[in-house]
């Protein structure tokens, strides 16, 4: 599903994650939506994205602690792409995604035009999660 350049914002990826109807996506694009901290927990709390497969934060404001509440889901095991590009993320959020066994799937990561520095650059190099990353 695209909804790519909207105005979103947490209360709308809140009334996503809390509906039923989309265990049958494989794809949501949230990118430039003006989605906090608050809309990405909801969406890593919510158990109705079993098949979702790829997974675009882009261009929002989800941080560390968005990426710590990605990390501690077990709600994505077929995600294989997720992009978290421009989203205000640094070491920590790295760190945590790094450490998660929760994306056995995963085979595309973009963090690019973030905050990333060499402590979490060593994270990924450590992590088994950089083994299956294409």
């Amino acid at each position: 599903m695209g909804l790519q350049d909207n105005a979103i914002e947490d209360a709308g990826v809140q009334a996503l994650a809390s509906s039923p109807l989309f265990p049958k996506f494989v794809s949501l694009n949230l990118r430039h939506n003006n989605v906090g901290v608050a809309g990405v927990q909801a969406l890593a709390a919510s158990f109705f994205f079993p098949n979702l497969s790829s997974l675009d934060l882009s261009c929002n404001k989800i941080e560390n602690a968005g990426v710590q509440a990605l990390a501690a889901s077990s709600f994505f095991p077929e995600l294989a792409s997720l992009n978290l590009c421009n989203s205000g993320i640094g070491d920590g959020g790295i760190q945590a995604l790094a450490a998660s066994s929760f994306f056995p799937s995963l085979s595309l990561l973009d963090v690019s035009s973030n905050y990333i520095g060499a402590v979490g650059v060593q994270a990924l190099a450590a992590s088994p999660i950089f083994s299956i990353i294409k």
